[in-house]
């Protein structure tokens, strides 16, 4: 135990130094008091040496501690009372109620003197987060989370909602900008189209995929695919 022990409050189960003065008759300062005896009752009961004696703040002040264990401190009234041979010094009587969580008084029905909203959930508070686009901040436009930083179209974020359609038509564009631009391999681009074109109609029926051209004038690749017969006959514009 230390000088850390004296805490603003003494809380249950925990080491506590608690600091007092022992006084004559006439209420004056007792300094170096003799044949100390310091005693501790837990909840009522019967009063027995405290593990530690009362110590004076030195030099002659008349001021003393008192160094009380975590096994002293566990109970919910704790009275102590510090004896002296010294005469005329009177027995100096100290009562402490440690403090358990449940103890510790919290205003938990209202924040900055505003009424905290009631939680949709019992037990779990309802919590606003700040909304902006700064550092800590979430973006809450529309009452929804935004996602940025190319995470989800621009589509998507103006409207707030991630739309699993939206996300894969806009796969398909970024696909086909990248065809246009020349930026995919010669096998990624036949591996796409392959995927695209090929397989089989349900039902034995006939099906037709067309790919327009940019001004949607012509079709630049058309691919029938022919249930009845299992096969995909595929038509490519050279011009």
């Amino acid at each position: 135990m230390a000088s850390g022990d004296a805490r603003p409050f003494p809380l249950k189960n925990t080491a506590y130094r608690v600091t007092f003065p022992i006084l004559d008759a006439d209420g004056d300062l007792v300094t170096g008091a003799t044949g100390l005896d310091s005693e501790v009752s837990k909840n009522g009961g019967t009063f027995a040496d405290c593990t530690n004696e009362a110590t004076e703040i030195s030099t002659s002040s008349g001021v003393y501690y008192l160094d009380l264990s975590s096994t002293e401190m566990n109970a919910d009234t704790v009275a102590i009372i510090v004896k002296t041979s010294s005469s005329g010094a009177k027995t100096t009587p100290i009562v402490l109620y440690p403090a358990e969580a449940t103890d510790i008084p919290a205003n938990v029905t209202a924040w900055n003197g505003t009424a905290v909203a009631s939680p949709a959930t019992a037990g779990y508070p309802a919590v606003t987060i700040k909304s902006g686009t700064g550092t800590g901040e979430v973006s809450l436009s529309g009452g929804k989370a935004l996602l940025q930083d190319g995470a989800v179209t621009a589509a998507v974020i103006a409207t707030g909602a991630i739309d699993a359609d939206a996300l894969a038509a806009d796969a398909v564009d970024e696909i086909w900008d990248e065809v246009l631009e020349g930026s995919l391999t010669g096998r990624q681009i036949v591996r796409i189209m392959l995927a695209a074109l090929s397989g089989k109609s349900s039902g034995g029926g006939t099906s037709t995929i067309k790919f327009r051209d940019q001004a949607d004038t012509k079709d630049r690749i058309s691919a029938t695919v022919d249930g009845s017969r299992n096969r995909t006959a595929i038509t490519v514009d050279g011009s």
